[in-house]
C-alpha cells in the first residue's frame, strides 16, 4: 500500500540547504500530532508529516504532496526530489499564531461549548469566572372565577414562551388559590426548580407571603399604565429566590417580563447587552394624551425597508414583538418617527 496520500500526508524538508527545484532528500520518519518524529533532522533528509503534524528539529519548511516527485535512487519511497522552489519557513504554522496579543478570543456572555472549552485549554487558560444559566418558574394566582382561570393559563403560556424565546429554560408551575396558605406551598415547590419566580395576580397574599419568608423588597407597588409590578428577594426553605410580581392581565404582564425579566435574566447570566434595543419607527395609528406615563404594546415590521409600529388595543392579545413609551400629556398623530423597544426578533 502507498504511503504517500494527498489527503493525508505532506513532506517536511530540512533546511540548511536551500529548498529548490531538484534538490533531493531522503525519507527517514513520519512525524504526526500524536506521535512526533523526536530525532534531530539531519542534511539531506525529510519526513513525512500529516496535517497538524509536529515539526521536528532540524526543519524548517513543508513541502506540498503535489510538489515533489518520488525517486527510486534509495528504493521506492525512500527518497523525493523538490519539484518547485520553496522559501523558509512554507506551510508551517507557528504555535501560538491562531491570534495576535490582544485579540479577543471569548467575550463576556459567550455559551462555552467543547470548541472553546479546547481553546482556553490551548491558551493555558485554567480558570475563567462562569455564569449558570437562570431557570424560571412561571405561576398565576386565581379567584375561582373563570375570567381568572383563563387570564392565568394564557398568561402563563405567553410567558413561558417568550423566556423561551431568549433561550431561558422555564418552567409552568401552575396556578395556586388566592391565599397565603396555598400560595406558600407552591412558592416552596418552585424553588426547587428555578431561582426566579415570576408569578401574575394576587398582589396582596403575595407580598404577605414574601414578607412571610422574610425576603427584601427592592420595587414595591410600582404603579405604571397599565398595571404595577413588585419585586423581592430572598431565600425560600434555604433556596436563594427572586420573587417577581406581575399584574393578572397579560397585557402588562409581557410589558413588565419584557422591560424588567429579560434584562435581570441576561445580568445573572453573565451577558452583557451592548447594541441599542430601541429603533426608530413611524406611527401608524394616532395616539391620545394620557396624564400619567403609559407603555403601550406595538406591532413593528418592516415595510419597503421602513420600520412601522402599529398600537394594539385591550383586545389585542397577540402580536406583539415592541414597546412604546408615551410621556405623559403627550399625543401622537400617524406619521410621527417615535423609538420602540424591540422585544422579540422582527
Amino acid at each position: 500500500m502507498k504511503t504517500f496520500h494527498v489527503s493525508e500526508h505532506q513532506l517536511l524538508m530540512d533546511l540548511p540547504q536551500k529548498v529548490t527545484f531538484g534538490t533531493k532528500r531522503k525519507i527517514v520518519g513520519l512525524s504526526t500530532a500524536v506521535t512526533p518524529y523526536y530525532a534531530t533532522l539531519q542534511l539531506g533528509e525529510c519526513v513525512r508529516i500529516n496535517n497538524g503534524g509536529v515539526v521536528p528539529d532540524g526543519a524548517d519548511t513543508v513541502v506540498p504532496f503535489k510538489d515533489v516527485a518520488l525517486n527510486d535512487e534509495y528504493n521506492e519511497e525512500k527518497c523525493i526530489e523538490i519539484e518547485s522552489d520553496l522559501t523558509e519557513g512554507c506551510h508551517i504554522r507557528e504555535k501560538g499564531s491562531e491570534a495576535k496579543a490582544g485579540d479577543v478570543l471569548l467575550k463576556d456572555g459567550h455559551n462555552l461549548d467543547s470548541i472553546s472549552i479546547g481553546l482556553l485549554h490551548a491558551l493555558g487558560v485554567s480558570q475563567i469566572e462562569i455564569y449558570k444559566r437562570p431557570r424560571v418558574c412561571v405561576m398565576s394566582i386565581e379567584n375561582g372565577s373563570n375570567n381568572d382561570k383563563v387570564n392565568g393559563n394564557f398568561n402563563r403560556s405567553q410567558l413561558m414562551a417568550l423566556f423561551q424565546i431568549h433561550g431561558f429554560k422555564a418552567t409552568d408551575a401552575g396556578s395556586s388559590m388566592n391565599t397565603v396558605c396555598d400560595i406558600e406551598e407552591k412558592l416552596k415547590v418552585a424553588a426547587n426548580f428555578a431561582c426566579v419566580i415570576v408569578i401574575s395576580g394576587g398582589e396582596g397574599h403575595i407580598q404577605r407571603t414574601a414578607r412571610k419568608f422574610k425576603m427584601i423588597f427592592v420595587i414595591e407597588n410600582v404603579s405604571s399604565h397599565p398595571g404595577n409590578f413588585s419585586f423581592a428577594y430572598g431565600n425560600i426553605d434555604e433556596k436563594p429566590v427572586v420573587l417577581c410580581m406581575f399584574p393578572q392581565d397579560p397585557r402588562p404582564s409581557w410589558i413588565g417580563a419584557n422591560l424588567f425579566i429579560l434584562p435581570f435574566l441576561r445580568a445573572i447570566e453573565g451577558r452583557a447587552i451592548k447594541t441599542n434595543m430601541k429603533w426608530k419607527s413611524k406611527l401608524t395609528k394616532n395616539i391620545p394624551s394620557s396624564d400619567t406615563t403609559v407603555l403601550l404594546r406595538t406591532r413593528s415590521e418592516y415595510l419597503n425597508g421602513r420600520l412601522y409600529s402599529t398600537p394594539l388595543t385591550n383586545e389585542d392579545f397577540l402580536g406583539a414583538n415592541s414597546i412604546l413609551e408615551i410621556p405623559a400629556n403627550c399625543c401622537l398623530s400617524a406619521g410621527d418617527i417615535v423609538e420602540v423597544l424591540i422585544a422579540e426578533p422582527l
